[in-house]
């Protein structure tokens, strides 16, 4: 007998909230019939027989051969908002499904105004459900022959689309990619067998590419199983052939008992910028509205585990070199700048990632082998001009002037006690290795002051050192704390009126600190042939333009650019030197 009642729920408030706060866009009702009907399917058991969906614009049609219901359970469970059949007696859900909470059929009415359920439980008459967007619901005797459920959905004004064949195709694929159970779309089965988890390695690796390619838009560098057998979990990492976002955190495919719930950001620890993967879980609990899923402590037992497999496959590479070159190629920087702040990074990185060094490029822990102390500058400029000096005593030298490379020595040094590190700059190395006598700079008091003169228009200061290689003329200072310094200056003078508490602060690091170079220096070494004439030169233009020679040496070294006025001072001075060459070659 037919039976007219209606919902003791506001249905019309109730779809808002479904569509509002729920849900986060309508075709979420493709998902959740599926999941309904796998689920169903996987009580029975029937999970080998296809799922079959029609649907065409103005209808959606989803037929499967699971328990079916009763007419008594379909009255309670469709009548009754937030019941489910998938509870046992204590309110937990049952292991095998994945929906608990009794709502997900109602997600129709996010695209629908009227929907129709016919089921028919084994050993049981059919029923029939009706429920209106208005908020009533008829029951009754129903026309299903086979057990199994079947939903009708036909659409509401201005939602067609949500019906549309190839976007509700495009939807079941997607959430079904995993799941062993077909899914049939007007005829056309939409989730190809999974083969990503095969056990023959040929068909799981081509498999895992085309999922790849398919789902994440790039085909990997390499790929690697993940496994958390607590959790239930199996999944694919898969390592992009591109640089990653370091800010922009990757998301990764989670899907729970075979069913798509979500992307998630948060299911690797952020340093793993270089990975991304799909993963199935049966131990993970989605959350009401199954598009994510809790974070309770088996979440993050499995974020933990997971950065650990990840540095598995980061140690692995050891012994795989060609594929630790071509990671290295593409993540190499990403790696070194994360690693200043992640210790679980820091070991790839000294035994793997390469540094420029004074001997060539290499990492720091074949440097360390090689050399002993970790000697290192924090500045491109006193590599320059450190490099060749320390070279010629057999000393090594560390380049950790480029970005994030100076915070991976530190943190290195700071996380071993076993590594002596040395930070070097020029001045104190300059100072330590060239100390000139009283004796030769009285010497050297002229020579100076007329090398001070020619060198003004360049803002350029001049000193003494006295260093080998002896064929080293001069070495220019261009520390970048002398730029720092300017720059604080300038800014200062062009403060109206009272500075602010940060502006007064910066005055304050010059007021506390006069030893930091105001300008460039140009050290010229007095173990040099030709600086150690100058003394003796007391035309103060054949001397000026013996001093611009030296200088335009010493900016080349420093891989440093003549301005055009520089340039053609130089270009006279060489010239006026070869015209007196010239001249005493004659006499």
């Amino acid at each position: 007998m037919e039976q007219t009642g209606v919902f003791d729920v506001d249905l019309r408030g109730l779809i808002d909230v479904l569509g509002n706060n729920l849900y986060t866009n309508p075709g979420v009702f493709v998902r959740e019939l599926l999941q309904n009907a796998i689920d169903a399917q996987t009580e029975r058991p029937s999970v080998d027989q296809p799922i079959v969906i029609t649907a065409d614009g103005a209808e959606f049609v989803v037929s499967d051969t699971g328990v079916g219901m009763r007419a008594d359970q379909i009255a309670e469970l469709l009548g009754t908002i937030g019941r489910s059949s998938k509870r046992d007696e204590l309110g937990f859900s049952e292991q095998a499904t994945i929906g608990q909470f009794g709502v997900g059929l109602l997600s129709g009415f996010l695209t629908g105004d009227r929907i129709e359920v016919s089921s028919k439980a084994e050993g049981h008459d059919p029923v029939r459900w009706v429920g209106d967007a208005s908020g009533t619901v008829e029951t009754g005797p129903g026309d299903r022959s086979e057990t199994g459920t079947t939903v009708r959905i036909c659409a509401r004004p201005g939602f067609e689309q949500w019906l549309d064949p190839d976007r509700v195709a495009s939807l079941a694929a997607r959430y079904t990619a995993l799941h062993p159970t077909p899914v049939m779309v007007n005829g056309r089965r939409v989730n190809p067998p999974v083969e990503v988890f095969a056990a023959e390695a040929g068909r799981r690796i081509a498999a895992q590419v085309a999922y790849c390619q398919d789902e994440f838009g790039f085909t990997p560098l390499d790929t690697f199983q993940v496994d958390i057998p607590e959790a239930g979990l199996r999944g694919v990492a898969f390592v992009p052939p591109s640089g990653g976002d370091l800010v922009a955190r990757s998301e990764h495919r989670v899907h729970v008992k075979g069913l798509l719930v979500g992307d998630l950001a948060e299911l690797l620890p952020e340093w793993a910028f270089f990975v991304r993967v799909v993963v199935d879980a049966t131990g993970l609990t989605p959350t009401a509205s199954r598009e994510s899923v809790v974070r309770d402590d088996l979440f993050h037992d499995v974020v933990e585990s997971l950065g650990a497999q990840v540095l598995a496959w980061l140690a692995g590479l050891e012994q795989r070199p060609a594929t630790r070159a071509k990671f290295l190629s593409v993540h190499e920087q990403g790696i070194k700048a994360l690693a200043a702040h992640r210790p679980e990074l820091l070991g790839f990185v000294d035994r793997h990632c390469v540094f420029e060094t004074n001997y060539g490029p290499m990492p720091l822990a074949t440097f360390r082998a090689r050399f002993g102390d970790l000697r290192y500058t924090g500045s491109v400029d006193d590599f320059r001009v450190l490099g060749d000096i320390l070279g010629s005593r057999g000393f090594g030298l560390v380049n950790a002037g480029y970005a994030f490379e100076t915070g991976v020595v530190r943190a290195l040094i700071a996380a071993d006690p076993d590594i002596t590190g040395e930070y070097v700059t020029q001045e104190m190395l300059l100072t330590a290795l060239g100390d000139v006598g009283d004796d030769v700079r009285t010497r050297f008091a002229g020579a100076l002051a007329l090398a001070g003169t020619a060198l003004a228009p360049y803002g350029c200061d001049v000193d003494l050192t006295a260093i080998e290689p002896g064929e080293l003329s001069g070495v220019l200072l261009t520390d970048d704390s002398a730029k720092l310094a300017g720059d604080r200056r300038e800014m200062l003078s062009e403060v109206a009126g009272d500075p602010d508490a940060w502006l007064a602060a910066v005055a304050a690091v010059d007021a506390h600190d006069h030893q930091v170079p105001s300008r460039p220096v140009l050290l010229l070494n007095v173990a040099n042939t030709l600086v150690g004439r100058l003394p003796s030169i007391t035309d103060p233009t054949v001397a000026g333009a013996l001093v611009r020679t030296v200088y335009s040496q010493a900016l080349v070294r420093a891989h440093r650019s003549l301005s055009s006025d520089a340039a053609r001072d130089v270009d006279e001075a060489v010239m006026l030197l070869a015209d007196l060459a010239t001249r005493a070659g004659a006499r």
